[in-house]
Formats: structure tokens, C-alpha cells, sequence
């Protein structure tokens, strides 16, 4: 009898529970021939998939090579595209490439794409050296022109105008690259690209509806690159992290879903266990879905308890944070959300719950570059419990921009027990620096236009105060706050506003052209649970200089310093949760403030 010493079976069951492969490798039936809670190291190359791959519980999908996009790629590239350049033959107008039998579930409602791009609704794409062509939508074969392309599904065939030759010339073929109801998955260092995937489905992660709290939960996407696919980059699930990615230029969300479903409304009332942080998201929408569909950066529906942490959000079209569809108590913190357009930057729409947005800087956002909406930097539409401060907003000229607002409207009663009312309720916005760029004239303030539902709408919400207003000219109408109820929505100067007892300890001047100090607190960590006394530290940084820092404990001043370090010694703490800010001031007169929440043993 041959005895084998106990390191060989170790090294045999490191072996099975690992598995490299390669480009070329079938890899869906590698994966699905291994048992669950297999490692699978994916070798630097382009995987083809003509199928998704199909976790099971515990896998984990790995690049060989760490990667750290946007600043480092990932060159493990698993794509649902195939190519079709050397295939196509010139029909005297146009290339055309037959037996192309791929269609994907796709969309009926055309009302949910920007005019002109009617093809939104249609999954597939053609990819010329990696950029999307314009899908156009016609029953018969249109004139096509530059980087423009027609899919005739009815004898499979692709239409295109562009010469391939010298080209890369790709089209999608997979619907997604991760799917079905798998948990504890580890997707990482992997760059995930053109897959015809479409609402509700990502290009990782798919719906599980009424299933959501057992199939497809606690997964986690790290260090990927996700581009170039033509719905949502990734599709949240109960649990899901999605962290330091690089999530751009797909066709209508970076990052999109939700976990509430009416046959199952215990969903919607349960902590999601959803973060999503340190990821960088822009250029999404290049399908021009329909901003008031859904496009953009992130936007999630009737999930509760979401986590969104120091992401980069810019140039989407569309939102860039969009809450919809009864979701609720959020924590949005230390996020930059940058020119996005066409709709609202940050939005809670039609939510609920104890939500905080704070420590952002939102900053020219909803330019009308494919619409005409009426948007905001931050905005709470019908929903109720949004605390709202310590974020930098800039309003950028253009038509029907604007600050923050809070708007309570006729938006019926909720889809999950107890099918409330949407009342706009709760809601409180404070110590928030807003700055008009030159020539800007779009306004804050409280919005009333459900008088009949909601006569209380100014007292149950709290007054706008200790706000700082950087404007042009100090006396510009952009402030609203009928509390008469009087629904006229009258745009008011300071002065008048104030009047009205909106923003009574806030300020207004015209200094709106010195930038706004930065700030941080940089222990306790946020979250962190203390014991008095406890160190608070700080840093303050400005061009021009800072005149003084100031530490709060729920709104309430402790220390001043006016040179650094900035360290406060917090002896006098009470046990529970409290606020502690830092509020900074430049030597240019400017404000901007920094906040944690510690709990006091």
C-alpha cells in the first residue's frame, strides 16, 4: 500500500478547488463541470463568450493579473462581442454580414429612448475599433451613414456603412457575462465588456424577483472594468458590493436595479446590505436611453438601506445618483458627482425611510443637452426623510438648472405595505455651501404643487437653515418658499425668503468665484464607536489660506482653531450616536464643512 504524505492530499485539494484558464477555453462548461466554491483564475486574453457563465455558490472568477482600473487595466477581458469585419462583403452601398441569428430579449416601449434613438430598446451593438455605432430603428433598410449601423433580424443580417478593412469591427452576442441564482460570488481584476444585456438585466447580475433574499445575494465585484455594454454595467442584488471599479460608457446605467418586487414586499422594508464605493462611473448612456426612463450613473428602485461611498460620478447622461420607485434610508457620503446632464445629479424620488446625503460635492450638473427636464444638483420628489448637508453644490449657467429642492407632488400611494401616501415629509437641509457660476440663475428652495393632499407640506418638513448662498447679485429671485400654501411658487430674493422663515441663520453675498475650502475628518473613522475622550482630527486645505476651523457635536460648537493641527479633544460626549462636523473657512470667505457619525459608548 503506497502512503502518501499529508501535503500531496493538500496540494490535491488546492489544485481542485483552483482552476486557471485560458483564452480559447470553453469556459462556461469548465465552470459548469467544476463543483461550487471553485477559484477560476482567468489568464491575461480576450475570453468570447457566446453564453454567460453560470456560478456556483462560493466561485470565485479572478484575473491572473491585479489591476486597479481606471489606473492600471485589467487584461483579462471576458466580452459578449464577436467579430464580423472579416466577414463583410460590399453590396455597392453598404457592408452587410449574413447569418448573424443573435436577438436577445429586447424592449417594446420606444418612449423609454431620447428622440432619434428610437434602437435603444434593441440589446445588440456593432463596435468599430470599440466604439458603439448608432443602432438605427427602421422596418426596412434605411440610408445608413457614418457610424451608423441597421440590424435586419428578420434575415440576419447586418447592415453597416464604415470600410472594415484595417478595422476591428465587433458585435454583441451574449446577453450578460455573470448571471443566475448562485451566492457568495467573487468577481475581481476582470475587465467585463459588450454584451447585449438590457433591463432588468446587467451585464453582471440579473433579476431574481420574488427569490431576491436567496438567489444571487452577497456577491461582490472588485477591481473590475465594466464598459462598453448595452444596459446596466452591473445589476445590484441583495447584499451585492460593488467596489473600486471603473464602470463607463455603457449604454444606459453604469450601475442600475433593485431588489423590490410586490409579490415579495417584505423586500423593500429590509436593509439591502448594498455599498457601493470608490468607483469611478461616467460616459453611460451612449444607447440614449431616456433620462426620465433611466440613465446615467447609478440609479437603483425600492431598495432599502443603501450604501453609496466616495465614488466619481461624471459626464453620464442622465442622474448621476437617482433613487426611485420607494427605496429608502439611504447613506450617500463623500461622493463627487460631476456634469452630468439632462437630469438630476443627486435625486430621492418617491422614497421614504431616514435617508443622509452629505460630504458631496455636486457640482454642474444637469445641463439640457439632450432634453428639456427641469433638474437639480440634489432634489427630493415626493418622498420624505432626506437629511441633506455638509455638501459643496454648483449651479451651472443654463436654462432650467438649479440648486437643491425639495417638491412635494400627486404621486399616489406607495406598492408595498402599508401603501401610504407619498407625502413629501421629514425633510431637512442645512449647512450646505451652494455657489451660482456666472450667469446662473436656477433657484432652491421648497416646491409646492399637492396643496389638496399635503395643506402641511412647510410644517412637516423642517425649515432650510444654516446654509451659505454664493450668488452674482445678492438681491437675484431664486429662492422659493410659499408657506402661505398659496402654491404660486413665487421666486423670492433672500430677503423676502427669509421673511417667509426659510434659511434664517443662513447667508447670502456675491463672493461666487473663490472656489470652497477642503475639508476632512480623518479620525475616528466614520461608523467608528468611541470612549471619551476621544481625539477628532481634521484637515483644512485652501489657495488662499483657512482663517479658522470649528468642530461641531450635533450642531452644536465645541472647539475653534485657527491654525493647525486641528484636533479636537471630545471629553463631554453622552452614550448613543451623535454628528460631529468639522466646519472649515477660507481666507476668501467661503465655508465647507465635514461630518462623521461616532457612537459614544
Amino acid at each position: 500500500m503506497i502512503r502518501y504524505p499529508l501535503a500531496f492530499f493538500l496540494l490535491s485539494l488546492v489544485s481542485w478547488a483552483q482552476v486557471t484558464v485560458h483564452p480559447g477555453d470553453n469556459v462556461p462548461r469548465i465552470i459548469s463541470a467544476r463543483p461550487e466554491g471553485t477559484t477560476f483564475i482567468f489568464a491575461p486574453g480576450t475570453y468570447r463568450l457566446s453564453q454567460p457563465i453560470i456560478p456556483k455558490n462560493n466561485d470565485q472568477f479572478i484575473g491572473e493579473t491585479a489591476c486597479a482600473p481606471p489606473a492600471s487595466s485589467c487584461p483579462a477581458i471576458i466580452t459578449g462581442a464577436i467579430e464580423i469585419g472579416p466577414l463583410a462583403k460590399f453590396d455597392g452601398t453598404n457592408y452587410e454580414v449574413d447569418k448573424q441569428r443573435q436577438r436577445n430579449p429586447y424592449g417594446h416601449d420606444t418612449t423609454n429612448c431620447d428622440p432619434g434613438w428610437l434602437a435603444c430598446v434593441l440589446p445588440e451593438d456593432l463596435y468599430f475599433d470599440g466604439t458603439p455605432y448608432r443602432h438605427l430603428d427602421s422596418a426596412i433598410l434605411p440610408v445608413i451613414g457614418p457610424r451608423e449601423w441597421w440590424f435586419d433580424y428578420t434575415n440576419h443580417i447586418i447592415y453597416f456603412h464604415d470600410d472594415p478593412f484595417g478595422h476591428t469591427v465587433e458585435t454583441s452576442v451574449a446577453r450578460n457575462a455573470f448571471g443566475g441564482p448562485a451566492n457568495n460570488v467573487l468577481i475581481q481584476y476582470l475587465t467585463v465588456e459588450k454584451f447585449a444585456d438590457l433591463y432588468p438585466v446587467g451585464a453582471i447580475g440579473e433579476t431574481q424577483n420574488a427569490n431576491a433574499l436567496t438567489q444571487e445575494t452577497n456577491w461582490t465585484i472588485e477591481n473590475c472594468e465594466v464598459l462598453l455594454n448595452h444596459g446596466f454595467g452591473v445589476r445590484i442584488n441583495y447584499r451585492m458590493h460593488i467596489l473600486n471599479n471603473y464602470i463607463h460608457d455603457n449604454g444606459e446605467n453604469g450601475i442600475g436595479g433593485g431588489l423590490g418586487w410586490r409579490d415579495a414586499p417584505t423586500l423593500q422594508s429590509m436593509n439591502s446590505g448594498v455599498v457601493i464605493q470608490g468607483n469611478t462611473v461616467n460616459h453611460n448612456d451612449y444607447a440614449h436611453f431616456s433620462p426620465g426612463f433611466g440613465s446615467g450613473g447609478i440609479k437603483i428602485g425600492a431598495t432599502n438601506g443603501v450604501v453609496v461611498r466616495g465614488n466619481i460620478i461624471q459626464n453620464n447622461e442622465g442622474a448621476g445618483i437617482h433613487f426611485d420607485v420607494d427605496s429608502g434610508s439611504e447613506l450617500v457620503d463623500g461622493n463627487t458627482i460631476t456634469d452630468n446632464s439632462d437630469a438630476d445629479a443627486l435625486a430621492e424620488e418617491i422614497g421614504w425611510g431616514v435617508s443622509m446625503f452629505r460630504n458631496n460635492k455636486v457640482l454642474r450638473n444637469g445641463a439640457q443637452l439632450n432634453t428639456q427636464n427641469f433638474t437639480h444638483e440634489i432634489m427630493v420628489r415626493a418622498s420624505g426623510g432626506a437629511e441633506i448637508y455638509c455638501n459643496v453644490m454648483e449651479i451651472p449657467a443654463g436654462r432650467g438648472v438649479n440648486g437643491w429642492g425639495v417638491g412635494a407632488s400627486n404621486r399616489g400611494n406607495s406598492w408595498y405595505p402599508p401603501f401610504q401616501y407619498r407625502t413629501s415629509a421629514g425633510n431637512y437641509i442645512h449647512h450646505n455651501t451652494v455657489i451660482w457660476d456666472p450667469g446662473a440663475h436656477g433657484e432652491v428652495g421648497f416646491r409646492q404643487a399637492d396643496s389638496e393632499n399635503q395643506p402641511n407640506f412647510f410644517t412637516i418638513n423642517k425649515a432650510p437653515d444654516y446654509n451659505e448662498y454664493h450668488l452674482s447679485s445678492a438681491s437675484a429671485p431664486v429662492f422659493i418658499y410659499d408657506n402661505d400654501n398659496s402654491r404660486s411658487n413665487r421666486l423670492k430674493t433672500f430677503r423676502e425668503y427669509q421673511r417667509s422663515r426659510a434659511d434664517v441663520h443662513s447667508t447670502v453675498d456675491t463672493n461666487n468665484t473663490s472656489g470652497w475650502p477642503e475639508v476632512a475628518i480623518t479620525s475616528p473613522d466614520d461608523q467608528s464607536t468611541v470612549s471619551s475622550p476621544v481625539t477628532v482630527s481634521a484637515t483644512a486645505s485652501d489657495k488662499r489660506g483657512i482663517r479658522k476651523v470649528e468642530f461641531y457635536v450635533d450642531w452644536n460648537v465645541e472647539k475653534t482653531l485657527t491654525s493647525p493641527p486641528y484636533d479636537f479633544n471630545w471629553t463631554n460626549g453622552t452614550s448613543g450616536s451623535h454628528i460631529v462636523a468639522a466646519i472649515a473657512y477660507s481666507n476668501a470667505g467661503i465655508r465647507n464643512c465635514y461630518a462623521v457619525t461616532l457612537t459614544e459608548q
